[in-house]
């Protein structure tokens, strides 16, 4: 069977399925996944660890400059940890609003 660009059919994923991804993402390809398990580690398997994957060489010299370093240290809380609150401030312009609450109650 020929189709478009590979008129002979030959080569490519039929050929070659163990090159063929099943387009599913793993928890253990993102940053986030190895700065938890980074974390975990204690500080000798943290020096004896050596990463495979570009996320894990990613994740492993943030969390070394994290320990010396103030942005890479709240990169990666805000990452592990999830982000701390913040205020919000409901003025317009600076100014507080200062018109009443609309009232919804029937007083008939």
């Amino acid at each position: 069977m020929s189709t478009g660009n590979n008129p002979t059919g030959k080569g490519g994923f039929g050929d070659n399925p163990q090159d063929q991804a099943n387009g599913r993402w793993k928890k253990e390809d993102s940053i986030s996944y190895n700065y938890n398990h980074l974390l975990s580690l204690s500080l000798n398997e943290l020096e004896e660890y050596k990463p495979v994957t570009v996320a894990q060489e990613i994740a492993y010299q943030a969390i070394k400059e994290a320990s010396s370093e103030l942005l890479y240290l709240k990169e990666v809380t805000d990452r592990t940890e999830g982000k701390a609150r913040q205020a919000i401030d409901h003025t317009s312009g600076g100014e507080k609003i200062t018109q009443p609450p609309l009232n919804f109650v029937d007083e008939d």
